[in-house]
C-alpha cells in the first residue's frame, strides 16, 4: 500500500516542482489568453442581445435577420479568440 501511494504521488509532486515562476513569454501567453476570453465574452453578450430583440422582432423576417447577424457576431468572437489562444500556446 505504501508502494502504490508512493507511486500516485510522484506525478503530482513533479508538476509542483516543475511549476515555478512564469518567464515574462509565459506571462505574455497568459494575458493574452485572458484577452482573447474577454473577446469571446464581448462577442457572446453582442449576440445575446440581438437573440433577445430578434425575439421581439415584429416579423419572421426580421427575426431571421436578427438571429443571423447574432450567430454571425458570436462566430467572428470566437474565431477571434481562437485565433489568439493559438498564439498564447506558442509562448507558453
Amino acid at each position: 500500500m505504501k508502494k502504490l501511494l508512493t507511486f500516485t504521488a510522484l506525478p503530482a509532486f513533479a508538476m509542483v516542482a516543475a511549476c515555478g515562476p512564469d518567464s515574462p513569454r509565459e506571462e505574455m501567453g497568459d494575458r493574452m489568453e485572458e484577452r482573447a476570453d474577454a473577446i469571446e465574452d464581448v462577442g457572446n453578450d453582442r449576440a445575446e442581445a440581438l437573440e433577445e430583440r430578434a425575439d421581439e422582432a415584429n416579423t419572421d423576417a426580421r427575426e431571421d435577420m436578427l438571429n443571423e447577424r447574432a450567430e454571425e457576431i458570436d462566430d467572428i468572437g470566437d474565431d477571434a479568440a481562437d485565433r489568439m489562444n493559438e498564439v498564447a500556446d506558442e509562448l507558453e
